[in-house]
């Protein structure tokens, strides 16, 4: 009985043992996170501090959808057609075939508003699909046009079509500026 008791008692003093061990184990870990944000693992190699990024990570672009939708909750834009595919083929020569997302928001005849998002698949059809944007640039900005909408000629002329990366993106608006901020940030992924 007494060898059992003893038993007993080595074996609950062990299990004490053992979880006071782990507990303290982990808490050296968490204290380690917090006091340093470059630690390394058993690999050798270095991991990160909950929240951070490596330093070549970036956060993911919104999609094209997702920014003209910030872009809608903020300006008070005139009625805008959002082209597909078929639209944009037929009238600007544009294969959405090449796109990954995109978003072509145009207002009606009157104003020249225009909202175009163009996230280009393959980096080697970049500058073709530049080409057809350029081209729905000059359209706009003919003497023709701007006679048509000589009121729009001041959004239609100061317009230029911005790059980031395999994005291309087109704003004639009177608040391009800020439209374009939003562009920016999403394509940061904010």
């Amino acid at each position: 009985m007494k060898k059992n008791k003893i038993i007993l008692f080595g074996a609950l003093i062990t299990a004490m043992m053992l979880g006071i061990a782990g507990c303290g184990s982990s808490a050296q870990k968490g204290d380690a996170i917090q006091t340093s944000g470059n630690e390394q693992n058993d690999n050798g190699q270095g991991t990160e501090q909950a929240g951070q990024t490596d330093a070549g990570e970036q956060k993911a672009a919104l999609s094209p959808d997702e920014i003209y939708a910030k872009i809608k909750a903020a300006y008070t834009l005139p009625d805008m057609y959002e082209a597909d595919a078929d639209w944009l083929m037929n009238y600007y020569g544009i294969d959405a075939g090449m796109l990954s997302g995109y978003v072509f928001a145009e207002a009606d005849e009157v104003h020249a508003d225009r909202v175009i998002i163009l996230n280009v698949a393959d980096e080697s059809n970049v500058a073709e699909v530049e080409g057809k944007l350029s081209a729905v640039l000059e359209q706009l900005s003919s003497p023709e046009m701007l006679d048509y909408l000589p009121d729009q000629a001041d959004i239609i002329t100061s317009a230029s079509i911005k790059k980031d990366g395999n994005t291309l993106y087109l704003v004639i608006s009177p608040d391009a500026e800020g439209i374009e901020e939003i562009i920016k940030k999403g394509l940061l992924g904010e």
